[in-house]
């Protein structure tokens, strides 16, 4: 009676020893693959941007879309690790790469697409080059999200793991019929129960800008800024350019209206020309990138600007006071000769906003930096009125 009364406990015991070794080891495996998906992801970006660079440093050298640049392009899409298509959008039209035949571009009416599907990205890489003598040039790049050689080997280890339970659990109901010799006994109490698998949804796709345009003024998106601003200081470095980057925002309204914001951006294009190097900047205002420009072109811009604004724009309403109901604040500051950051740059225009801002008198304030001090803190610049 001893042994019968043991057997149940012996096979419960290794049932559920059974069902948790299914479950760690498919947790374990899903986990490894969901992190292995994280690291490439990271690893597609730094390619990415290394490819980005690639691109622009090459068309300097090279020559934009010349058979010796098309062919780095191709050279570093083979090398890449993640990368499996690229579509290089410039004046002239589109261009696609391929890490190999059919890897990762459909075309659809001569235009090239990103293939979607398992193993490939739902999303693409975007960003906006500073290619010299190109306008609006864009480079977009998809990656395989699946590392199949690792989770070839993970699924191994899973497998290993799932065979080494049912090995065990097969020689435990050998030894539980050899002892009981009760087939229906075990048909009752030794039932394998599948181990829930928790099915994982899909994460949520992150709200980004659409395009290179914000609908709103039909200018570069907000979030695109500090990307091209960047690149651009990159560009201008290696030509010993000078560059000024101009901050300006409307104030009086809490926010002003989408057709009042439409003609302020209007006026932007067409005074500074290139759409590309504009973008908007909350819901009053927009950043303006000037390359090959110094300090003073750049306030001799702002100063046409400002006056066209304040003439031309019919949601200007002047009170009885005659003093205008909006008003256009605008701050600046450029390279200058420095090595200097786009997130820095853009801090100076910025304090000199706030001071244009701060300022009824002034309506544009230049940042003019100290080329000995200019890595200090803000504080230790000077900000220069422009009446």
């Amino acid at each position: 009676m001893g042994v019968p009364g043991k057997s149940p406990k012996v096979s419960s015991f290794i049932a559920a020893l059974c069902i948790a070794v299914y479950i760690v080891a498919i947790a374990f495996g899903t986990v490894q693959i969901i992190i292995s998906m994280g690291e490439r992801r990271n690893l597609a970006e730094r390619e990415f941007y290394d490819l980005a660079d690639r691109a622009t440093s090459s068309s300097v050298f090279l020559g934009f879309m010349s058979e010796a640049y098309q062919a780095t392009i191709r050279d570093f899409l083979g090398a890449s690790d993640t990368l499996l298509g690229v579509i290089i959008t410039g004046s002239d039209g589109e261009y696609a790469f391929e890490k190999y035949s059919g890897s990762g571009i459909v075309w659809a009416a001569d235009s090239p697409r990103f293939k979607t599907g398992l193993g490939l990205s739902g999303e693409s890489f975007f960003l906006p080059l500073g290619i010299e003598g190109q306008r609006n040039v864009t480079i977009q790049a998809n990656y395989s999200r699946i590392d199949y050689g690792f989770c070839q080997k993970i699924l191994r280890q899973t497998l290993l793991a799932i065979l080494s339970a049912l090995i065990v659990a097969f020689i435990t109901l050998l030894v539980e019929r050899t002892i009981k010799n009760r087939s229906d006994y075990y048909k009752t109490t030794y039932k394998e129960k599948e181990p829930e698998q928790s099915v994982q949804g899909d994460d949520e796709e992150r709200k980004a800008p659409k395009g290179l345009y914000n609908p709103r003024g039909n200018i570069g998106w907000d979030s695109y800024t500090n990307d091209r601003l960047s690149a651009e200081l990159h560009r201008c470095s290696s030509f010993e350019q000078d560059l000024v980057f101009l901050a300006m925002e409307l104030t009086g309204q809490e926010k002003i209206s989408d057709s009042l914001y439409s003609q302020f951006t209007d006026e932007a294009v067409n005074l500074f020309s290139l759409r590309d190097m504009i973008f908007g900047k909350g819901d009053n205002g927009i950043a303006i990138i000037m390359p090959n420009a110094d300090l003073n072109e750049g306030i001799s811009r702002s100063e046409r600007f400002h006056s066209r604004i304040i003439s031309k724009l019919q949601g200007l309403s002047v009170s009885q006071s005659g003093v205008p109901e909006i008003e256009l604040n605008i701050g600046l500051s450029s390279r200058s000769g420095r090595l200097i950051e786009a997130d820095r740059l853009i801090l100076e225009a910025h304090a000199a906003l706030e001071k244009a801002i701060a300022d009824p008198d002034t309506h544009i304030v230049a940042f003019k930096s100290d080329p000995e001090k200019y890595r200090e803190y803000i504080r230790h610049g000077s900000i220069t009125k422009v009446k």
